[in-house]
């Protein structure tokens, strides 16, 4: 009987320093193709029967992959059984991604996350939308690394409460807020005259193997119901001031739990919103450059 595979069933690790995390996902997808070149084809046959037709049908060269792609999303929860994704993102370091279905293992080796969007809205659990690229991605795969315990418990951060703070004021009427970290990564080039001649099939073929960080960016935006408290701030800009942005429970001392940011000097825009109720919006950029970028970013958990 044939066994189809479902996503709802996959199951989700990170290898990383020798240690299996599981997580949970709500979804997932991942692909990877391999790049076609084509050339003209000259031959004197072609030639004679050029002059009878129209267009000649060009020859194919396929030797090498292009990078692989995936991304997932995963809850915020109040344990630390996910802060490896934190520790994963802010560094910019590789590790290896599995994916086992219902008959299948892949792998995505060499990975590397090139975004992650901490997703931040009042009316629903917090959590993490992952965006990455790998080296190569492999069916039936052997699953390694030391399988890393769970918490026994499994809390999510529900309702959560949005704090805002710039240039030392507080922002009031709070509609949204988004927070995201980019790392622009740039992939070594792997194509070579010897490389090539070696490929026989896709076996063989050539693919990326390392990569590096050339860039970060730490960026989001805040929307704010116009009020009258707040209508003196709208159309104004600033390209150096102090920013702390909190998501979570317990905004308060060592109880906190969630998404913090800052206090850190941003560059920020301010424009006006028309909806059914007006708005003011701050699109928000990081301008300094912290020696550890896990002391003013973190996802803090038990």
């Amino acid at each position: 009987m044939t066994t189809y595979n479902f996503k709802r069933n996959s199951s989700v690790f990170i290898v990383s320093g020798g240690n299996r995390h599981k997580l949970d996902i709500s979804d997932i997808n991942f692909n990877q193709t391999f790049r076609e070149e084509s050339y003209k084809v000259r031959t004197l046959h072609g030639a004679i029967q050029a002059a009878h037709t129209e267009e000649f049908f060009e020859g194919s060269i396929t030797n090498s992959a292009g990078k692989a792609n995936f991304n997932f999303t995963i809850p915020a929860l109040v344990e630390s059984d996910f802060t490896i994704i934190e520790t994963l993102l802010l560094s910019g370091a590789s590790f290896d991604l599995f994916v086992l279905t219902d008959t299948e293992t892949f792998k995505l080796e060499t990975a590397v996350i090139t975004n992650g969007v901490f997703v931040i809205e009042k009316s629903r659990p917090l959590s993490i939308d992952i965006q990455g690229q790998a080296a190569k991605l492999t069916r039936n795969a052997t699953v390694t690394g030391s399988l890393v315990s769970r918490s026994a418990t499994k809390t999510y951060t529900v309702a959560p409460i949005i704090s805002v703070d710039i240039g030392g004021s507080t922002l009031d009427s709070i509609l949204s807020v988004s927070l995201e970290l980019q790392n622009e990564v740039r992939w070594t080039p792997y194509k070579t005259i010897h490389s090539a001649l070696a490929v026989t099939s896709a076996a063989n073929s050539m693919y990326p193997s390392n990569f590096t960080i050339s860039k970060k960016i730490l960026a989001g935006s805040i929307s704010q119901y116009l009020s009258n408290t707040n209508s003196s701030t709208i159309n104004t800009w600033n390209t150096s001031v102090s920013m702390t942005v909190k998501a979570g429970n317990g905004l308060s001392g060592s109880s906190f739990r969630g998404f913090s940011f800052g206090p850190a000097l941003c560059s920020f825009t301010n424009r006006m919103g028309v909806g059914d109720l007006y708005q003011q919006n701050y699109d928000w950029r990081l301008v300094a450059n912290p020696s550890n970028l896990a002391t003013i970013l973190k996802y803090e958990t038990d």
